[in-house]
């Protein structure tokens, strides 16, 4: 292959990559709703899906490397950078891809910091619940103690 063609199919991989990583960002959205809703079912379904591209971009991501250590061998570079964008006119467009995929992954981690921060005040607040319920328990039981106590014994003494 030729360095064109190594940086045509690094730029489609790239493509490829930030669609998923686009879909993963909506998906973080929609979960920061779930988690307020309260719908485990549904923020479930959602983490599958995500899981299911974040493996898909994985496997992009090993493509990648291997087209792009065998561009670095052929032009004997270390990195992008190094690419003459005068020479190799895609190298720019592959930029630029690689670059919204960074922007992308930045707006994810900050949307997964806020999803973090809502189930973390949700837990909490079902942990104060909970801790609520046995409270009343352990008051309701201190009521009905005397149901539980034997029976006292009584002794009749039938001699006159």
């Amino acid at each position: 292959m030729t360095p064109e063609q190594y940086i045509q199919k690094l730029t489609e991989l790239s493509f490829k990559k930030s669609d998923n990583m686009k879909k993963i960002l909506d998906l973080t959205k929609k979960q920061s709703q779930v988690i307020t809703e309260d719908s485990i079912n549904e923020l479930q379904s959602l983490i599958d899906i995500k899981q299911k591209l974040i493996d898909e971009i994985n496997e992009l991501d090993d493509a990648f490397e291997v087209y792009y250590s065998r561009l670095k061998s052929i032009l004997g570079i270390e990195s992008m950078e190094e690419v003459s964008i005068s020479k190799y006119h895609e190298a720019v467009r592959l930029q630029k891809t690689i670059k919204t995929i960074f922007d992308t992954i930045k707006e994810i981690q900050v949307a997964e910091k806020e999803n973090n921060l809502r189930a973390r005040g949700v837990l909490d607040s079902l942990g104060g619940q909970i801790r609520q319920v046995k409270q009343g328990k352990v008051a309701n039981n201190g009521y009905n103690i005397g149901g539980k106590l034997p029976q006292q014994s009584y002794y009749f003494d039938t001699k006159k």
